[in-house]
């Protein structure tokens, strides 16, 4: 069909669930710095007021050098990373926007966790992390978790501020909002705690490392629980098992620690009415099966540049899995705008083979992407969707 016979929100739940849709629902996802450039090189915001301090950062970031530049110029940008992947991306024609849990993503609760120390910009988060400035990111420098007794103290504060979530619901009534809550895996090994440690712990510590990952999960649901009665309709679970052509951890130890508690979210999702989106980044084939048997409903990301194949991928679970993939961000930035159109109809193709399927993008759109690719990307959505591509 040519015609949208369907609300985004309910485009999007029917594909995640397998029913019928009146074309295939569009999912964005933007780096902040590429957020800034889109409103102020390609569409202003509906609210004057973000696009004024879009404008201003972008400008200002390119002005100082970019990523050579400062690090209030590369910082600033991702005040404006829930503005850009909430109220924002329907503006752009998405299907999905995000929404926030404690408000983390708001410009004033951000700024005002900066402080300076020896003349460098830090920040210090509610899970205890000490951040920096590394490139354009706001990169955890000195993780709470040093030692096995600082994991069993640790304490996960409450995360219940949906205002985000009832803000975006009324300004977008008819888009599916998706809330995005920590898994149990990346949130320990990169943001608490270092990779290493993590990894020696799954062997030396196991008791303590499961307690905690059901404590995290038990924080997630919390937090998705309030999100879905503020009117969320999709628990986005940012979780990344993957490098490139491998797996961060072995599929076996994977099984063991991170999939009964991904299992647990995932089933408690579905008791509050919600549908369960994965963001996994890397290597994802070998969890594809269990993926399926555990009832997730849609996965994100499925990045070609990291040995995953959409085609393969539908071919063994997509009448059971829903994939939200398509967009190339990665290998995009070095095609021509005519290799990334045809690499995105070639991607909705398979991708839709089944029936379960969200044309999104593999990763964060970043700032690099040339612009004369940016606007081929919402061309060719444009076109796919008034079927124009043959």
């Amino acid at each position: 069909m040519s015609t949208d016979a369907m609300t985004s929100r309910e485009r999007v739940l029917a594909a995640i669930r397998g029913q019928p849709v009146d074309r295939v629902p569009v999912h964005y996802w933007l780096n902040p710095h590429m957020g800034c450039r889109l409103i102020a090189e390609h569409l202003p915001a509906r609210d004057a007021m973000a696009t004024l301090v879009g404008r201003t950062l972008w400008r200002r970031f390119v002005r100082h050098g970019e990523q050579d530049g400062g690090e209030w110029p590369r910082a600033l940008p991702n005040v404006m990373m829930g503005y850009c992947n909430g109220p924002y991306l329907p503006s752009l024609g998405a299907d999905i926007a995000f929404a926030s849990i404690g408000s983390m993503k708001r410009p004033g609760r951000l700024l005002g966790m900066i402080r300076r120390r020896n003349g460098r910009l830090l920040i210090r988060d509610p899970l205890g992390c000490v951040r920096g400035v590394g490139g354009i990111y706001l990169e955890v420098i000195e993780p709470p978790v040093r030692r096995i007794e600082d994991l069993r103290e640790l304490v996960l504060p409450p995360l219940d501020d949906t205002t985000d979530v009832r803000a975006l619901r009324t300004a977008w009534p008819d888009v599916g909002i998706a809330v995005e809550v920590s898994g149990v895996q990346q949130v320990l090994s990169d943001i608490l705690w270092d990779p290493t440690s993590f990894s020696l712990a799954l062997y030396d510590h196991p008791r303590e490392v499961k307690a905690f990952q059901r404590r995290l999960a038990d924080w997630s649901i919390a937090q998705a629980r309030s999100a879905v009665a503020a009117g969320a309709d999709i628990v986005f679970i940012g979780d990344d098992y993957g490098a490139t052509d491998r797996t961060r951890i072995s599929p076996s130890m994977w099984r063991e620690f991170t999939l009964p508690e991904l299992a647990r979210i995932i089933a408690a999702t579905h008791e509050m009415g919600a549908v369960a989106m994965l963001h996994s980044c890397g290597y994802q084939m070998p969890f594809l099966e269990d993926y399926a048997a555990v009832g997730l409903d849609a996965l994100q990301c499925l990045q070609p540049k990291a040995g995953n194949d959409l085609a393969a991928a539908v071919d063994a679970v997509g009448d059971r899995l829903c994939f939200a993939t398509g967009i190339d961000t990665q290998r995009g930035e070095s095609m021509s705008p005519g290799e990334l159109r045809a690499d995105i109809v070639r991607n909705v193709r398979a991708g839709s083979a089944k029936g379960r399927f969200i044309l999104g993008m593999t990763h964060m759109m970043q700032y690099t992407m040339p612009m004369e690719n940016v606007r081929e990307i919402f061309d060719t959505v444009q076109d796919i969707r008034t079927e124009a591509c043959g």
